[in-house]
């Protein structure tokens, strides 16, 4: 478990030497040559309250969250929210020429307009496999080019207008056809919220050819033709309907990062009871889909752990039956507790989708803003066992106007009270300035110095623990301490154990405390003359 903030309370204990001495010697009725006093000073110099939540790496705090019980858990998630299914679906530019032929001959004079020729054109959006039914437009244009191909009179000579009727192209409000009228030359309409309905990408386009009023006769001569040529650019879809076909996607790689097992818990040999893995898949995409996972597994340096997911691979996905709606499908990790004890810095995933697979027909549909989550997550409860937990941290010493000469003995009193289950063995090295280790500070039976608690069966707290120790510091520790420049402290953290020495599953809870003090007791010798 992370407790590096343990350190905070042994920063200064034994590298505070405050002499706080009053001498009141009145000389009046006494001569002295000399006064040797040898007084021992107490002094305070760590206490305090401190839980698990102090204990854990700013790094890691930000996934630490609390159940309902008190019960401390790690929560990790990401999700990737992936348009790849909607990306298979760019309508392609459609261009169409088409045309009215004239028949030779002398029009007469009209005191009135004549619609004179008419053209049922189908247009196809030529998609495959897909084949549309329906599509609403939040973008595109029809563009239109008419010209008259008039061997030996002047186009200007023949008074027309076409009108153009999208009999398939509706308002999305007013349900009516696009209808519009257009004369030689060239121009565009906006297909920005119209509906097109098709059958299988095909939709109807009529054209009329209105011969306009004239005073006067007109001349046709043989081949004349009114040519029209129709694009439609630029279309882009806010849904569309129809069978989209069977049709695979490769899906972004995503990673999840577990920083608890790469800072606070990193190298330690942990077995945690409760822990979860899952996957689940929100689709927005009304299409019989599946996902098929390449790869599924945990990673460290050097190693890495398949996830054995429940349902297997390729995952079948529930989809919505309404425009609009979402559908999710949860998948389970069931080697969970394998995947989190391997201790993996992430979690990974790749894969592919697939639509319709096997079907050649069906009733689809999707939005411009469809997506398929993929949310991977891992919850690390706070509850099992852990050893070999190590801390180091280099500190830089200072010990300011104190004389070593003024020092004859020094230890260190250490009371705690814990309710956390954890024991902390710490040793401090002395270094010199150039940071190589001089000696340490305790023996090795000096460095338990807090006792973790005891806990029921099911892990919760029985008592705490409570130590209460003298350590003495010999006088070449005091020696080598004066001439240290930097302390390094190493820490050993555990969890608690029976009687027996056995491991046992552990909680640790939001309300759990270490209640500490630590004193410096300092033996001086202060000669005065």
């Amino acid at each position: 478990m992370p407790y590096k903030r343990v350190y905070m309370f042994y920063r200064s204990l034994v590298f505070v030497f405050i002499l706080a001495f009053a001498s009141c010697i009145d000389n009046k009725d006494y001569t002295l040559d000399s006064l040797t006093l040898t007084p021992t000073v107490a002094l305070p110099v760590a206490f305090g309250n401190i839980s698990i939540l102090d204990l854990v790496t700013g790094k890691d705090s930000a996934y630490l969250k609390v159940y309902s019980d008190g019960l401390l858990y790690f929560s990790y998630a990401q999700t990737l929210a992936s348009q790849d299914i909607r990306n298979l679906f760019a309508v392609p530019s459609n261009t169409t020429v088409t045309g009215f032929d004239l028949p030779p001959g002398t029009l007469p004079a009209s005191s009135s307009d004549v619609q004179f020729m008419s053209i049922n054109k189908v247009i196809d959006l030529n998609l495959s496999p897909e084949q549309l039914s329906e599509m609403l437009l939040k973008a595109g244009s029809l563009d239109y080019n008419i010209r008259v191909s008039l061997p030996t009179v002047p186009p200007n000579n023949l008074p027309f207008e076409v009108n153009i009727t999208l009999t398939d192209v509706t308002d999305k409000t007013t349900n009516t056809p696009l209808s519009f009228t257009a004369s030689s030359g060239v121009g565009s309409k906006s297909l920005q919220n119209y509906i097109i309905s098709m059958d299988k990408n095909k939709f109807n386009i009529k054209l009329d050819l209105v011969l306009k009023k004239r005073t006067s006769p007109v001349f046709i001569s043989p081949g004349t033709k009114v040519n029209i040529q129709l694009a439609f650019n630029s279309l882009a879809f806010t849904y569309i309907k129809g069978f989209f076909g069977d049709q695979t996607v490769t899906l972004p790689a995503q990673t999840i990062d577990l920083t608890v097992f790469s800072s606070s818990l990193n190298k330690a040999k942990i077995s945690l009871a409760q822990p979860s893995v899952t996957l689940s898949v929100r689709n927005d995409n009304g299409v019989p889909s599946e996902v098929i996972f390449t790869k599924l597994e945990a990673r460290k340096p050097g190693a890495t752990l398949p996830l054995q997911i429940s349902p297997s691979s390729p995952v079948a996905l529930a989809f919505p039956t309404v425009l609009g709606k979402s559908a999710t499908t949860s998948l389970s990790v069931t080697n969970a507790p394998a995947v989190i004890n391997f201790s993996p810095n992430q979690l990974y995933y790749s894969g592919n989708a697939r639509i319709n697979k096997g079907l050649i027909a069906g009733n689809d549909f999707l939005a411009d803003t469809s997506k398929l989550n993929v949310t991977l997550a891992a919850e690390v409860p706070l509850y099992g066992q852990a050893s070999g937990i190590s801390l180091t941290e280099t500190l830089k010493l200072d010990l300011g106007s104190v004389s070593q000469s003024s020092v004859t003995s020094a230890s260190l009193n250490v009371k705690t009270v814990n309710e956390m289950p954890l024991d902390a063995y710490i040793q401090f090295y002395l270094m010199d300035e150039n940071k190589n280790i001089l000696d340490s500070l305790f023996t090795s039976n000096q460095t338990y110095l807090v006792k973790a608690s005891t806990v029921t069966a099911s892990g919760e707290l029985q008592k705490p623990g409570s130590t209460d120790l003298k350590l003495d510091l010999p006088q070449d520790r005091i020696t080598k301490l004066f001439s240290s420049g930097y302390l390094m402290v190493k820490a050993r953290l555990n969890t608690s154990k029976d009687s027996n020495g056995v491991s046992l599953n552990v909680k640790f809870k939001s309300g759990y405390k270490l209640k500490l003090n630590v004193g410096l007791l300092a033996k001086l010798k202060i000669t005065t003359k």
